[in-house]
């Protein structure tokens, strides 16, 4: 009766505790990790902030922590690995009031032992034994009413000692003792080097006879390790390794702890904070411009620099003087572009770009030139510009293709800046094209000139001999036409000289008998007349009178006709 008592007493205490205190069973911590350590001034830590939901599902957490910025100052904040993914306070620090702040969540929510919420990495300024400690905190239960189930918070105790120039001293081991431990990683094989992975994997050999083995990992190199473990300690993992630190093992035997191995881990997985890039006024006002980058990067460093300008080849470059300018090659006028990449020793890269102008100066000008030139005679052109500048002339044919084109000459301008230039042989025949451009003593190159044209003709015998076999080529048929037409009107003359000669013999004949027959018929008229005034005995009438008279009229009119028609043909003929 009595147990029987106890018991439902007990499950009523429980039944009441799970009622009234809820989050004595439902509790998640907030802690950093880690939470001590020993470090050098100048040195580099990273701090993570955790959380441990104790197996129950989470989905939010939020919170302020509090430094003193005299001894700490925050370099930067990661969300690289949170378990969240959502911010409604985005992670922030401020150095000058020494806060961080951090608010985020995951609707998945989040169910672990050691969860990471925001990594800080610090530099040590002084000193001291800072604390990083939080002010404020929540973590809200993924239980669809959003519970705060936080039920504690632990922050960092840590310890820095300046820096000291004295070399470190070394550890004299007992006779007969170990040898120092042969470390190798397969994550960070080269301990000189520095990496992006924050988890590093260590591991050795353990020979025979070995009876413990001590470790610590820390940022000083020669520390002697203080936490023991057995001899069948082989390998490690370290997370959430930032910047440079040792890892320090030792073994020890029957006689003693032997020599210590330090193995350098170098991490560093941001990028460089900022880069920009700004031209260098002091440089002077040539072509050949310099750069200055200023490249900011606390982590493992800037290691060199990749250059592209105006999109070409990509060149690496290396801040050997440590003055962060660089020096361009000479470029020509006009507008110009430089993409700079900054990598740092871990390999990981930012971006900036800078644009500029280089400015040409004044024009080449031609002032004594020949516009027309014979084939024979070799052209000289000159011009001023910039005292003891290189003037590069560039001659060539219109019309010509590049390989028949006399291409550019370098001349020099004198101390009063004029400059001849003198073609090597002579030009062809056609228009030619002449242009200028200059390069100055220090490399700064000018606008090209004006255009100007050179005519190359033939000489002039060549000319006049062309001329005359043009002329003789029209003026020798012509003349064969002449003369040929010359023998036909000669031959024509000749001809009608002939006819003439004849016509006029004919008309001449045709003449004497027409003469002769008109005369005759004339004088036989006369007769009939006669012979009919007889027959009349003189006593014609009237009417036979008048016809008589008419006939001797008409008689003489005839003749008188045919007279100046003979006289026509006469003048015609030339008789």
């Amino acid at each position: 009766m009595t147990q029987r008592f106890h018991f439902v007493t007990f499950s009523i205490a429980i039944g009441f505790l799970c009622v009234f205190f809820p989050q004595s069973l439902y509790a998640a911590t907030l802690k950093l990790s880690p939470e001590t350590g020993v470090y050098t001034v100048g040195g580099i830590f990273t701090a993570n902030i955790l959380v441990n939901t104790a197996g129950k599902p989470i989905n939010a957490a939020e919170g302020s922590l509090t430094y003193n910025p005299r001894e700490l100052q925050v370099l930067s904040l990661s969300k690289n690995n949170s378990i969240f993914n959502l911010w409604t306070i985005e992670p922030s620090f401020s150095n000058s009031t020494g806060k961080i702040t951090f608010g985020g969540g995951s609707p998945s929510g989040y169910t672990g032992g050691g969860g990471v919420v925001v990594s800080m990495t610090f530099k040590i300024l002084a000193a001291g034994t800072p604390k990083v400690t939080f002010s404020t905190g929540s973590v809200l239960a993924a239980d669809g009413q959003g519970t705060n189930v936080l039920s504690g918070m632990s922050g960092g105790a840590y310890t820095t000692s300046a820096k000291s120039d004295a070399p470190i001293p070394e550890y004299v081991a007992p006779a007969n003792t170990p040898l120092a431990p042969r470390i190798v990683s397969s994550t960070h094989p080269d301990p000189d080097k520095w990496y992006t992975e924050t988890t590093a994997k260590l591991s050795w050999s353990v020979p025979s006879g070995i009876t413990s083995i001590r470790t610590l990992f820390d940022t000083n190199k020669g520390t002697i390790p203080t936490i023991v473990h057995d001899a069948s300690f082989a390998n490690t993992e370290i997370k959430d390794v930032k910047g440079v630190s040792y890892f320090h093992i030792q073994f020890k035997n029957a006689d003693g702890w032997g020599r210590v191995s330090q193995y350098r881990l170098a991490v560093d997985n941001a990028k460089p904070e900022s880069f920009d890039i700004t031209l260098d006024t002091t440089a002077t006002s040539g072509p050949k411009k310099r750069l200055i980058f200023n490249a900011k990067d606390s982590g493992s460093g800037i290691a060199s620099y990749v250059v592209q300008i105006d999109g070409g080849e990509k060149t690496p470059w290396v801040d050997s003087n440590k003055k962060s300018i660089y020096e361009l090659p000479v470029l020509p006028p006009g507008d110009h572009a430089v993409i700079v990449e900054a990598i740092d020793f871990a390999q990981n890269k930012i971006i900036s770009s800078f644009s500029f102008i280089i400015e040409a100066f004044e024009a080449p000008v031609f002032t004594d030139y020949p516009s027309e030139i014979q084939q024979n005679i070799i052209p000289v052109i000159k011009g001023t510009t910039r005292k003891d500048a290189k003037v590069f002339v560039k001659i060539g044919l219109i019309g010509a293709t590049d390989a028949n084109n006399n291409g550019e000459h370098e001349v020099r301008a004198d101390a009063n800046g004029m400059f001849t230039f003198v073609p090597d042989a002579r030009l062809a025949l056609g228009v030619y094209e002449v242009t200028a451009r200059a390069v100055d003593a220090m490399g700064s190159e000018s606008r090209v000139s004006d255009t100007i044209r050179i005519a190359v003709q033939e000489s002039n015998l060549k000319r006049v001999g062309g001329t005359a076999v043009n002329i003789l080529s029209v003026v020798v048929p012509l003349i064969a036409l002449l003369v040929l037409l010359a023998l036909v009107v000669i031959y024509g003359i000749h001809h009608a000289r002939k006819l003439r000669a004849r016509l006029r013999k004919e008309v001449t004949e045709a003449e004497r008998s027409l003469a002769h027959e008109f005369e005759s018929i004339v004088n036989d008229l006369h007769t009939h007349v006669e012979n009919l005034k007889e027959a009349k005995q003189g006593k014609t009438t009237r009417a036979e009178s008048a016809l008589l008279t008419a006939i001797a009229d008409e008689i003489e009119t005839a003749k008188g006709r045919v007279a100046k028609e003979i006289q026509d043909v006469e003048r015609i003929l030339g008789k």
